[in-house]
């Protein structure tokens, strides 16, 4: 008879060794150089450039144009609208406001 008791207290600390175990949150400790030695086992990221717009290369090369244009024709142009070369030289300068202002923009592609 008492090997039966002993092999019944046997299986109920069994048991309850078993739910103490089952009940305790297990422990997560996280190595302090961690992240340096994955960020170091990481293949290096490719530098990738940025795309450029056909329109935007036109439109630098259109400013580009208009400042030319302007530094052309500026010695001929008196301060008078009477005068065509300053008509000229004051749409130019309005476009080429635009120009910039347009390139200006900060662009999404997506």
């Amino acid at each position: 008879m008492t090997d039966r008791g002993e092999e019944m207290k046997d299986d109920l600390e069994m048991e309850a060794a078993i739910v103490r175990a089952l009940e305790e949150h297990p422990r997560v400790e996280v190595p302090v150089d961690f992240a340096a030695r994955v960020r170091a086992s990481l293949p290096a990221r490719p530098r990738v450039r940025a795309r450029r717009s056909v329109g935007g290369m036109a439109a630098a090369a259109a400013a580009g144009g208009l400042v030319v244009a302007l530094y052309w024709l500026a010695p001929h142009a008196r301060a008078s609208f009477a005068s065509v070369a300053f008509d000229v030289e004051m749409v130019m300068v309005v476009e080429l406001a635009g120009v910039a202002a347009w390139l200006g923009m900060r662009r999404s592609d997506g």
